[in-house]
This record gives structure tokens, sequence and C-alpha cells, in this order.
């Protein structure tokens, strides 16, 4: 282990998230998505989400505050920007939204464990998770890209980066720029399936539309397809496990608890919110929405991230 070198050591360990993976109540066990922009001032509603919002630097330092102060064990940051290009420069540099709100919450909310996106879609002119070069996808180019992100992010002081283009080779990359300075940060997988439930989210970080995704996701109907893809990522080295979306991949959950050891995470997409507020007028959505994020936990999953994540706590 050279100069510099720290020893890695399990995501419950982890000051950011060993008092969450603790914790008993379903609060406890939340992950809120946050939007930042550095375009906006205060707040930004985005219309047809479900009234989710873009928030500035000093909101999301506010909604951290409150976040901390109702017990829920983080926040998942994404960036928002209008600045795109064919590269993804900008997701990388030490100065974006995403690292600066990094230190911003890390300043005003140590307690809180912060995760980010580690992706390129959000960031280019084309709005796929890979790079291109030479008129095909730039497989080498994206993964030292996504690497790249992953140690500003860690700079910045991120608690858990969470590589999501479901491009192959992407925990290893990330785990190689890691190594070092930031060999303790946690990297998790993704297993990401096919669903509809993905376009409010892309709606919220500006990313530019695409009619087929040039990295495919794992196949809905088939459970050995993500059983497969998460024992290959561990076995590169990921320190949890993210399932996506939540209710549809309940089942995944469940069949990957007996195999996985460490943290297994369900993410609900900001269209399963979207759903719950649509239907209010009818029901209780924040009791539905509360009692689907509880079965993510009856499924096996340590650990829940939810843009309805706040039903939890009432």
């Amino acid at each position: 282990m050279g100069q510099g070198t720290v020893a890695r050591r399990p995501l419950a360990e982890h000051p950011g998230w060993a008092r969450a993976l603790r914790g008993d109540g379903l609060a406890s066990r939340m992950i809120i998505p946050v939007v930042v922009a550095a375009s906006v001032e205060d707040r930004e509603r985005v219309e047809g989400t479900g009234q989710l919002e873009r928030l500035s630097l000093t909101e999301l330092v506010r909604d951290a505050r409150a976040a901390a102060s109702a017990g829920f064990a983080g926040l998942l940051l994404f960036g928002a920007t209008d600045r795109k290009d064919a590269r993804a420069f900008i997701a990388s540099e030490r100065d974006h939204i995403v690292p600066r709100a990094i230190r911003a919450v890390k300043e005003a909310v140590p307690e809180l464990g912060v995760a980010t996106d580690v992706c390129v879609c959000a960031y280019t002119d084309h709005g796929q998770c890979v790079l291109f070069r030479d008129g095909g996808a730039d497989v080498t180019g994206t993964l030292e890209r996504l690497g790249e992100i992953a140690v500003a992010h860690a700079d910045a002081g991120a608690d858990l980066v969470i590589p999501s283009g479901m491009l192959d080779g992407t925990v290893a990359a990330v785990r190689r720029a890691l190594a070092g300075d930031h060999d303790d940060v946690p990297v998790a997988a993704m297993a990401k399936l096919e669903s509809s439930l993905y376009s409010l989210h892309r709606l919220l970080v500006q990313s530019a539309p695409i009619r087929e995704r040039a990295v495919p996701l794992l196949a809905a109907d088939d459970p050995t397809a993500s059983r497969a893809r998460v024992l290959r990522d561990l076995a590169e080295g990921a320190d949890a496990v993210v399932v996506k979306p939540g209710t549809p991949a309940i089942d995944i959950v469940a069949g990957l608890r007996p195999l996985v050891r460490l943290p297994l995470i369900s993410f609900h997409t900001a269209d399963e919110h979207a759903a719950f507020v649509a239907a209010s007028e009818d029901l209780d959505g924040a009791a539905a929405e509360r009692e689907t994020l509880a079965a993510s936990r009856r499924a096996g999953a340590d650990l829940v991230i939810s843009y309805g994540a706040w039903s939890a706590a009432e």
C-alpha cells in the first residue's frame, strides 16, 4: 500500500452511513435525491414531475439541514446544467455545481451522508450514457471520464459514488481512479432494469432527449441478468448494490438478498413518486408511497432512495 493510500472499509463502517445502517425506522434508512443547478437562484419547480424542483446551493443546504433534523440517512446529488458538449467536460470540473454542492452540504451538515450520481448523460449534447468518437461508442474514454468525475466528487467530500450508466467495466474503472487518496470512498454498483419509469428524472436534470439507449439496460423479465451483473460488479470492487426502479424491481432485491452480504439499496424513481402525487386527489398518496417504500425494506433493501422520502417521516 503506497504513501497516501488508506485502507478500504465496508459501507457499514463508513462514518457517513454507519448510523443509517443501524437505524430501525424507515426514515433513518431513506436517501433523498436532490437536483441542484447553478442557474437557479432559489427553487425552480419543474412542471409535470410531481412538484419536484431544481435547487440553488442555498436551498440545498436548507433542505440538507431539514433532512438531518428529520433523521434521514442522506442525500443523493444530481446536477442540472445548460452547458453540454460531446465529451461531458464540465462533469469532472472541480468548480462544477455538484462538487460545490457536496462541499456546501458537508460543511453545513457533516453528519449527513452525501451520495452522488456518476454518469455523463446529463452533461452531453447527445444525452447518452456513453461518449462517442469516430462515429462509434468510446468505451475507454467514457470509463476514463467516469473515473475523473468520481475523483472530483471524492475530492469534494462525497461519502458514496454511484456510477449509474450501466456501461460494462464501470465499477472497476471507478475503483482504479479512486485508488490511493480516495480508496475509502465506497462505490455502488447499479442494476438498472429496462423500464418506462426514468423519463421524469431526465427532465429534472435536463438531459438531451434520446430515442434509443446506446447502453442497454437489464432485461426486466430476466432476473438472472440482474444477478449476473451484480455478481460481476461485486467482483470488480463494488461496496453496495443499487437496484432500480423500486417497485418493479422489488423481486430482484428479494432475490439478491441471500446472495449479497453488502448493502442493497432500492431506488424509487421520480416517475414512481409522481404517480403517487397525481393520485393524491383520490387516495392518501403519502401513506400509499410510504407503504411502498416500506415494502422495499421488507424485501431486503438496507437503504431506500426516493423522491418521496418525506412521506416516511410522517
